[in-house]
């Protein structure tokens, strides 16, 4: 038995040799989607903006704030890609402040709104608290980000991300020129699976699990900077017994683990970003306590959400001897859409949500669509697919090469008769936690 174990280590040790030394430098479908508010070239009526932050006023409407052109982005404060897009509207704002309005619209309550503000002082835009909903009824935007753009009358001329939008694309609103055909996809939303808005709109609800409840505020707290010692406190002094009673599923676990893995990496940069010029070091760090237990962020990557996959082995290597609670925590199966959802603190990795048991398939495909529909390049006249690195890094994760190609085709990402030629993008290691707190 131990002759055919060690052989059976010698074997796996050198597969993963071979493929160190040759992979050495290794680690929100398409069109828009079907919306029942406001369409691209359906003039709005007047909406009541019954309580605004950091304006003059404390209430208003749609017509006393809008310019020549208006621009309304439904914004929330745990959304990373419309926090993103703040600097570039500011900017926008500061170029053109003769002709455009910018609005942000969230449901988010004012005390969280008001803290988000404060923190980013000085703030550009007023902020309709839209707690009656009457700005998101009637525009119903099926995900965030999602920016409407209006002319004086009050006409839609697009319905874009703000990110999408840019200086050219402005000053041809303003001027009232029309936009290229390739300004006018660009004004097309971020693609979303086909989801029911009902359960699109539930992605960032509390779960009705406790536990997992107890993930995503500290998840939030991490985020938007506010104190989270309560919560790294309750989480290192639970019962163990509360891990396996309460995480049966793997939805349950998956669920858990990424808000963690997202909260304790955000919580650790924002207190001391100097951790990040030792990647290594700060990920293989043991210095997460959780139910008595101490976990390192590989540990709940690799060991738990990945089924105790060995790191740099581009997931074609299981570890031999994996820990006794490891194997008692990890999933039951891999779902390599996990790779979507963890966010490493770095400018390339994939924006934060809140994850619930309840819905996590639609949230993690919401994820994977967004994630590859912003970072997959399909480049026509070299027939050149230019991929994200996690492809490459976890290539196993995602049943090798063909499944890969498989998996894009059908997001329609690459054309499905072309056999296009596959390049892996250099990830960007930048330190980016602008997503959350200046």
């Amino acid at each position: 038995m131990y002759v055919n174990c060690i052989n059976k280590y010698l074997t796996q040790l050198s597969l993963y040799m071979k493929l160190v030394f040759s992979a050495f430098f290794i680690f929100f479908c398409t069109g828009s989607h079907a919306q029942t508010g406001y369409k691209v070239g359906e003039t709005v009526a007047d909406i009541p903006a019954k309580k605004i932050l950091n304006y003059t006023t404390p209430s208003s409407s749609l017509k006393t704030l809008q310019s020549n052109i208006t621009i309304i982005d439904f914004f929330g404060t745990w959304c990373a890609p419309c926090i993103k897009a703040l600097p570039e509207l500011s900017n926008y704002k500061n170029k053109f402040s003769q002709d455009i309005s910018i609005i942000l619209v969230s449901t988010e309550e004012e005390t969280k709104l008001n803290k988000f503000i404060s923190s980013r002082q000085p703030f550009a835009f007023p902020v309709v608290a839209d707690e009656e909903k009457l700005f998101t009824n009637a525009f119903q935007p099926p995900s965030y980000p999602y920016t409407i753009v209006l002319d004086k009358s009050l006409k839609i001329l697009s319905i874009t991300n703000a990110a999408d939008l840019t200086e050219a694309m402005l000053q041809k609103f303003i001027a009232g020129s029309k936009l290229t055909a390739t300004e006018i996809k660009n004004t097309i939303p971020a693609p979303i699976i086909d989801t029911p808005k009902k359960q699109i709109m539930e992605t960032f609800t509390g779960s009705n699990n406790e536990l997992v409840k107890l993930s995503q505020d500290f998840m939030y707290a991490a985020k938007t900077g506010e104190d989270d010692t309560k919560f790294i406190s309750q989480l290192k002094d639970m019962p163990y017994s509360n891990l396996l009673l309460k995480l049966k599923t793997d939805d349950d676990k998956k669920a858990f683990w990424i808000n963690l893995y997202n909260a304790y990496t955000n919580s650790s940069l924002h207190k001391n970003p100097e951790q990040y010029k030792s990647r290594n070091k700060f990920f293989k760090n043991k210095n997460i306590i959780i139910a008595g237990k101490t976990f390192s962020l590989d540990k709940i990557e690799h060991g738990i959400l990945r089924r105790s996959k060995i790191k740099w082995s581009l997931g074609y290597l299981n570890k031999l001897f994996p820990g006794k609670i490891e194997k008692k925590l990890r999933v039951n199966a891999l779902d390599y859409r996990i790779h979507f959802a963890l966010n490493c603190g770095a400018k390339s990795c994939p924006p934060i949500a809140f994850y619930n048991p309840e819905s996590l398939n639609n949230q993690l495909g919401l994820a994977t669509n967004a994630y590859l529909s912003g970072e997959v390049n399909f480049i026509h006249e070299k027939n050149v697919a230019e991929l994200p690195a996690l492809l490459s890094w976890f290539r196993r994760d995602f049943g090798g090469k063909k499944k890969i190609i498989s998996l894009l085709r059908s997001k329609q990402l690459i054309p499905a008769a072309v056999n296009a030629k596959i390049k892996f993008k250099k990830y960007d290691w930048t330190l980016y936690l602008d997503n959350f707190k200046h």
